[in-house]
């Protein structure tokens, strides 16, 4: 009588080895994205505290922030980016030009997504955004970004969550 010993794997074991191995690579896609998400958030967060830096130095220097089309505001140069709804949108090419025209920043940063078309799109897309009212109900500075854990506006320009608006910057 012969004792054959089989070595090696059976069928089932092998695609119980692989089911294990396909759901702890899912898990960690998921976590990845996970990650990924969060560090296009910290990038929007710190770009706009970036650019909000830089809008306070054009302002220190010329006494106002332009408006996004026909600015008097000196400094601006021939800054017109109006693009939907009068704002200034990075995904719309030329966002705040007058910042590195003026010599204040060397490249203006954009949102890592930067997909939005302007006014009224649809949730899932991201870009910042820019606008200085010269007057009317919400005179001043209004810059900001689209979260993309929360979908929730976040307005950097004022301290005042209650206000769209930083009326502490004069907008020509």
């Amino acid at each position: 009588m012969s004792n054959k010993i089989q070595k090696g794997f059976t069928l089932i074991e092998l695609l119980v080895v692989i089911a294990i191995i396909g759901l702890l690579a899912s898990i960690v896609l998921v976590s990845l994205n996970s990650a990924r998400i969060k560090a296009r958030e910290a990038k929007r967060a710190a770009d706009m505290d970036q650019i909000y830096l830089a809008l306070n130095m054009f302002y220190d220097q010329n006494g106002c922030l332009p408006v996004t089309s026909g600015s008097t505001c000196p400094g601006a140069g021939v800054y017109s980016e109006a693009n939907a709804g009068g704002w200034d949108y990075s995904s719309q090419g030329g966002f705040v030009t007058f910042l590195q025209t003026s010599g204040i920043m060397s490249k203006i940063s954009v949102d890592p997504t930067n997909n939005m078309t302007g006014d009224g799109t649809q949730a899932g897309t991201y870009a910042y955004r820019y606008y200085c009212y010269p007057g009317g109900s919400y005179p001043g500075l209004h810059l900001g970004y689209w979260s993309e854990p929360s979908g929730s506006y976040i307005m950097k320009s004022s301290a005042n969550t209650d206000s769209w608006t930083d009326s502490s910057f004069s907008c020509k």
